[in-house]
């Protein structure tokens, strides 16, 4: 998934670099209204698909949002820059959105089989940019134009069926995987069940020479939620998942002690930490949707 993700960050790139570039190149050829939407275009599909990538790789919701607001906001300005300060409003305002909007997007594909949707959102993003390319490659030639009326509306439509039937031959045969419809994701479909109160389980081990704390998952979060450690002495954990590590809760981490979204394997997983800082610290899954407490004393 990694190397995937990274081939689409450098296809964005260099589309979106080149779509720049040929609108500083071409920009006393390009009226102001064509510059103001081709602004706002290349920002708003640069800033979801930068979104999405960094989302899926990362899924820390507060850092990926803001990593892809300023994303987009650069990509609108540098994209309007040469039209205008309309354009760069526009083109700010419209990578914010696009940004916002594929952090949250890529933040919950990471669970949903994220190679296959985030292969959709790339091939939509190379359609897209490269009309983006081809229309100011059009205006600033005199000898060429582009005539939408010549596409015939039964090939767009046809274009459109293959898509859809594509997307759906990879969801019948589990390709695709949605929440509620598998028998290995209950996890994610009772993650509403969290506005309910999850008991407090409690484990001492401050005491210990070799601390040893053996957690297990559940669909109502994590056994034990509480764990009191002393300040210096390593601990292990072992944590025993019998759910399907694709669900949200089988990612786990604890930031303050630079344990960062863990993946959970079904069975057993051994982490150790030192607590080399006195305080309470939260654990928790990938979307922080089920928590715990570390207290160091």
């Amino acid at each position: 998934m990694n190397i995937f993700a990274i081939i689409s960050a450098i296809v964005v790139a260099i589309g979106t670099g080149y779509s720049i570039y040929s609108v500083y190149r071409h920009k006393n050829k390009l009226a102001n209204t064509s510059g103001i939407m081709i602004s706002m275009v290349i920002a708003v599909i640069t800033g979801l698909l930068t979104g999405s990538i960094i989302g899926i790789i990362s899924g820390e919701i507060f850092l990926v949002v803001g990593v892809s607001m300023i994303i987009g906001f650069v990509v609108g300005f540098l994209a309007g820059h040469p039209v205008g300060i309309l354009a760069i409003l526009m083109g700010s305002i419209s990578g914010l959105m696009g940004g916002i909007i594929g952090a949250i997007l890529g933040a919950f594909l990471q669970f949903i089989n994220p190679t296959i949707l985030l292969g959709i959102l790339l091939g939509f993003y190379i359609l897209i940019i490269g009309f983006v390319i081809m229309y100011i490659f059009v205006e600033s030639n005199n000898k060429l134009s582009l005539d939408t009326q010549e596409l015939s509306p039964f090939a767009i439509i046809a274009g459109g069926v293959v898509i859809v039937s594509l997307f759906l031959f990879m969801y019948s045969s589990d390709m695709v995987e949605i929440p509620g419809q598998s028998k290995t994701t209950q996890a994610t479909t009772q993650q509403a069940a969290t506005s309910q109160e999850v008991p407090k389980t409690e484990v001492d081990v401050s005491k210990e020479s070799k601390p040893l704390v053996k957690m297990e998952i559940t669909t109502q979060g994590y056994t034990p939620n509480v764990i009191r450690v002393k300040k210096g002495v390593p601990v292990e954990l072992e944590i025993k998942n019998p759910l399907d590590s694709s669900n949200c809760i089988s990612t786990f981490m604890i930031p303050d002690f630079n344990i960062n979204n863990v993946n959970l394997k079904t069975g057993t997983t051994k982490l150790t930490l030192t607590p080399d800082k006195s305080g309470e610290y939260t654990f928790s899954c990938g979307m922080q949707m089920f928590k715990g407490t570390i207290i160091v004393e």
